[in-house]
């Protein structure tokens, strides 16, 4: 498996090389190549992605997993996140902060974290769809595995956000393991399609207006914040609770 912050830096220099390739072909005046290279873009119907990027990030297997909510039931301190899957902050989130609160403070009982999706404020299609996905892998008890693979492979989900991603979606399900005809009667016959539209409803009742954004035991957070702002935070709520700050 790799690290987290490999992760990252992987995306990130991935999405240089396209801008640099962009750039280069601009520079040298090939309209003709840059006209092809966006009409196939516009004219990709269908998202599919190579074998060697469907690289797993590790689920910790001791934290407690009740479909999208991470955590003890009776964790102290609760943080509602709002995310939206083709967001590349809250991929770094996922793949980053995330990741570092899950040992810090998930691990042992502090914290719950439940996850909700607002695809909505992007008007993007792929992402509602994406999210019904994670849905329909909670069923097989594999929303956190589903939602970190859809956040490493962001770059090649939605770089056409009117693309059918139906077959990543299924590449993504059988890279782990899950129950390829339950997961597909799921996701064809839209079996989540109103619970992804209640995340909308609750993030907008919530005053949520952008992604990620977050609710800790009530307090907004808007935007990826360092991971200080978040520490800071839940520490306050856990001496409110009268519990012993025992981050790492």
């Amino acid at each position: 498996m790799m690290g987290t912050k490999k992760f990252i830096e992987e995306r990130r220099k991935k999405n240089q090389r396209q801008k640099n390739l962009m750039l280069v072909m601009m520079i040298g005046g090939s309209v003709i190549m840059v006209g092809a290279l966006i009409a196939a873009i516009l004219t990709s119907g269908r998202v599919k992605i190579s074998q060697k990027d469907l690289i797993q990030s590790k689920v910790n297997p001791a934290l407690n997993v009740e479909g999208n909510v991470l955590g003890n039931s009776t964790a102290p301190v609760v943080i509602e996140e709002y995310s939206d899957f083709g967001c590349t902050y809250c991929a770094d989130f996922a793949l980053g902060t995330k990741k570092i609160i899950e040992e810090s403070y998930i691990a042992n009982g502090q914290v719950k974290l439940v996850f909700h999706s607002v695809g909505g404020l992007l008007k993007a299609p792929a992402t509602f769809q994406a999210a019904e996905a994670a849905y329909c892998a909670a069923d097989q008890d594999a929303f956190w595995p589903y939602h970190d693979l859809i956040f490493i492979n962001q770059l090649e989900l939605f770089q056409n956000r009117s693309a059918d991603i139906t077959p990543a979606l299924k590449q993504i399900a059988t890279a782990l393991e899950l129950d390829q005809d339950l997961f597909i009667s799921c996701l064809e016959n839209g079996t989540y399609q109103d619970l992804v539209a209640a995340d909308e409803v609750n993030a907008r009742q919530n005053g949520i207006t952008g992604t990620p954004a977050f609710l800790i035991n009530g307090v907004i957070v808007r935007g990826n914040q360092p991971l200080e702002t978040f520490q800071q935070l839940i520490e306050e709520e856990l001496v409110k609770a009268g519990q012993e700050v025992s981050s790492k």
